[in-house]
């Protein structure tokens, strides 16, 4: 089985290094790359090489077309030396960086995507870990649809959104990258946060994400196990056109106020929520309802505006992220940057599909859900079974491990 295993890799590996030498123009490094970090991931060596630092964007295309690796990344922060060990290589900033990623989400269909296949006998029951016919260990398969890449890519817009109109980013400081496999990243060029050092970017994040988020402070009718009606002459209320949290909370109310019945805990008011509706037709009107009854629908309000970032990423000055216009070697798919103004119709599934269309390859599918790529749609395979698919096809299913190539 390890030699089907390492011909299916000897021929991803070929295929990349096939791209790499016909498209090493679409390689796009990141602003000032001589004070950049890059590291990536080998086919040959299977391990991560990094420290490495070159005098130019030519120089950083030259070396990835020249190694082909399966994963190319490039530094957030800028060096003095970036070639050095980490505690010599002398910080001087660092990108504001973001992830999204489709597991982070509320989706429910993520938890449907995680699976354990045996690349012999296909599918395993769920909760088994062994083949039960061959005694091999399944490999687990974290795969992801088309509704997971749109909450991703809303996340995305949502989080841009507020950099710009609250955090002061300007439109031409932010990139929107698609990484290649389940979601996005965000990078802010703007000066006024390359020097946030770690403390300062969690706070940024706690920020974003609501944690610490005291309601009555805003403003906002709250009180736990609050009865009565709500005292607002503490501070003026928040209103619906008011920039930051203040108003994208009543904008949140306002929009679940239009579907009470999915929230949990509103049941209890009867109709309130349809009179509270009414009574919102141009502006909030708070004195209308119980504290109880906005205490429940701020805090889903709450849940709902909060980011889903991975606050690790933000937070680490020394991150190393997908350099631009690389494959992702768990798909095959291009790491490409997305201009704003296309962020809204982006089709990843079609737009990042790089790799060869026309010729085809023979292969043995293990397991496959049905899937969209490339403009192609593919059904699902339940039993192992042999298939012609396009190359691009093909490493989409032998780099997530539910397909083998056959000779």
């Amino acid at each position: 089985m390890s030699a089907i295993v390492d011909r299916s890799s000897a021929f991803v590996r070929q295929v990349f290094k096939d791209f790499y030498r016909e498209n090493a123009n679409l390689i796009s490094p990141p602003p000032k790359p001589e004070a950049r970090e890059f590291g990536y991931w080998s086919f040959e060596r299977g391990e991560m090489i990094r420290h490495l630092s070159f005098r130019s964007s030519e120089e950083v295309r030259s070396e990835v077309a020249r190694v082909a690796p399966l994963h190319a990344y490039r530094s957030a922060a800028y060096y003095q030396y970036p070639s050095a060990p980490m505690e010599e290589k002398g910080w001087t900033a660092a990108d504001l960086i973001f992830d999204i990623d489709a597991d982070h989400l509320d989706v429910p269909c993520v938890s449907q995507h995680v699976y354990r296949v045996c690349i012999v006998h296909g599918l395993l029951e769920a909760g088994a870990k062994t083949c039960p016919r061959c005694g091999s260990v399944g490999r687990e398969v974290e795969w992801v649809c088309d509704t997971c890449l749109g909450a991703a890519k809303a996340e995305a817009v949502r989080l841009v959104d507020i950099l710009v109109e609250e955090l002061g980013v300007g439109e031409e400081e932010v990139e929107v990258g698609f990484s290649g496999n389940r979601g996005y990243h965000i990078v802010a060029y703007s000066p006024d946060h390359l020097s946030l050092d770690q403390m300062a970017r969690k706070d940024l994040v706690g920020y974003l994400t609501c944690v610490g988020l005291v309601p009555g402070l805003l403003g906002l009718p709250w009180r736990r196990e609050g009865r009565g009606r709500p005292r607002l002459d503490l501070l003026p209320p928040p209103m619906l056109q008011q920039p930051g949290w203040r108003g994208r909370i009543v904008r949140r109310i306002y929009s679940i106020l239009q579907r009470p019945d999915v929230v949990h805990g509103l049941a209890k008011y009867g109709d309130l929520a349809e009179d509270v509706r009414e009574s919102w037709s141009t502006e909030p009107e708070w004195g209308v309802a119980p504290l109880g009854f906005w205490t429940t629908l701020i805090e889903e309000a709450i849940r709902q505006e909060a980011l889903r970032i991975d606050p690790v990423v933000t937070t680490d000055i020394h991150r190393l992220l997908r350099l631009s216009g690389t494959l992702n070697g768990k798909t095959g798919l291009l790491a490409r940057r997305v201009p704003l103004e296309m962020l809204d119709d982006f089709d990843p599934l079609t737009e990042c599909v790089v790799l060869p269309r026309g010729r085809r390859v023979r292969v043995r599918i293990a397991y496959s859900p049905a899937f969209r790529l490339g403009g192609e749609e593919f059904d699902e395979v339940v039993e192992p079974r042999s298939t012609e698919l396009p190359v691009y096809a093909a490493v989409y299913l032998i780099s997530r491990g539910l397909a083998t190539l056959e000779t």
